[in-house]
């Protein structure tokens, strides 16, 4: 008989990845993976008894019909569809008191992107330099998109959310025109901050690829067409690999303003802590300082995933005995030794690395 759980394992990995091919446009390769998770759901329902087998009988037929009727689309279908994707853009309410820790990052932002909304007049009275775009970069998990909302929330900016994957198409020169239309799209607004996340994956090094190159080509010209043009559409991008990132689109006058965030500090890291566990019931003797010292590696979205993990035992133990049962330090201890940080030393080396080649050519500018 096959092993249930090995099975479910391998359900759920063909699953995502037929999803993440349709994302991308890759139907043949999405529609070849949800045949394989629905021929792995038809094993384990033979493995299944009862109602139970007669549920995946019934999941296993339905993936089967869906990945049967997956077809590509037409070019125009598609140009369509993107269009629409730009026109959702909706203001955020996630502001900066959401944002924990980050003082020098806010105060950056604040300065570039925030203040010349705020105070036009006085950045015109002091010759302050406006516009381009700001890149957010660092490890993954670090809040990145976060920022970015709260930005377009203190200044009631619509926003455009955007993945490299939204943009990038398998049809020649529909990628191009998927840029020009958000741009197109962003500026019919009062106040717009188009946001592109995973940027390294749209606007990679050129000279290798030639779709690449072109893209890149597309995006540095309607960056260049709108700035100074359009003040009230700012420009953010995220990446956790900034060394993948076309030199060009770095450039001053583009992405000039670069801004690391790291991974939060004690102080960040206890105000997640404790937003995570407010109202939860805790033990007397439950301290979020030794979780704080316990998690230095960890990004916001590891603190955010740990605190729901420890949850876990408490909660099926309520369940089980119709009473309240308390979180304890225990039940945060037995989920850190079997998650660990999701970022490491490595990973931060390369940070690193790419900060010392940033100031080091800043340093080079000035002299």
């Amino acid at each position: 008989m096959e092993d249930i759980e090995l099975l479910n394992d391998t359900f759920n990995l063909y699953m995502q990845k037929g999803k993440e091919a349709k994302e991308k446009g890759n139907f043949a390769l999405a529609k070849r993976n949800f045949m394989l998770a629905g021929e792995t759901m038809m094993k384990m329902a033979k493995a299944s008894k009862g109602a139970l087998r007669e549920a995946r009988l019934t999941r296993a037929r339905r993936i089967v019909e869906l990945s049967s009727d997956l077809k590509e689309k037409k070019k125009e279908e598609n140009a369509d569809d993107d269009v629409k994707k730009w026109q959702s853009a909706e203001v955020p309410n996630i502001g900066f008191k959401d944002v924990a820790g980050l003082d020098d990052v806010k105060k950056a932002i604040k300065i570039r992107m925030i203040n010349p909304y705020l105070h036009p007049d006085k950045y015109k009275l002091y010759n302050k330099k406006t516009g381009g775009g700001v890149l957010l970069y660092g490890p993954p998990g670090t809040g990145k998109t976060m920022i970015a909302k709260a930005i377009a929330n203190e200044v009631g900016a619509k926003f455009y959310a955007v993945k490299g994957s939204d943009i990038v198409s398998k049809w020649v020169g529909e990628s191009e025109k998927n840029i020009n239309s958000l741009f197109e799209e962003a500026n019919k607004q009062q106040r717009a901050i188009i946001f592109i996340d995973e940027m390294d994956s749209l606007l990679g090094k050129r000279g290798v690829d030639t779709h690449n190159d072109k893209r890149v080509n597309e995006f540095l010209q309607q960056m260049d067409g709108f700035s100074g043009k359009n003040p009230n559409l700012l420009l953010l991008g995220a990446t956790n690999r900034p060394w993948d990132i076309d030199s060009a689109v770095l450039r001053s006058g583009r992405f000039s303003q670069k801004i690391y965030i790291p991974l939060p500090d004690a102080d960040a890291r206890r105000f997640m802590i404790e937003k995570s566990m407010k109202n939860v019931p805790t033990s007397k003797d439950f301290s979020v300082d030794k979780i704080v010292q316990k998690t230095e590696l960890f990004s916001g979205a590891d603190i955010d995933e740990l605190c729901d993990r420890a949850k876990d035992e408490p909660l099926l133990k309520a369940i089980a005995t119709n009473s309240v049962v308390e979180v304890t330090n225990k039940d945060f201890d037995e989920v850190l030794k079997v998650f660990p940080p999701s970022v490491t030393e490595g990973d931060l080396k390369m940070f690193d690395k790419f900060n010392e080649d940033i100031n080091s050519l800043i340093s080079k500018k000035k002299k």
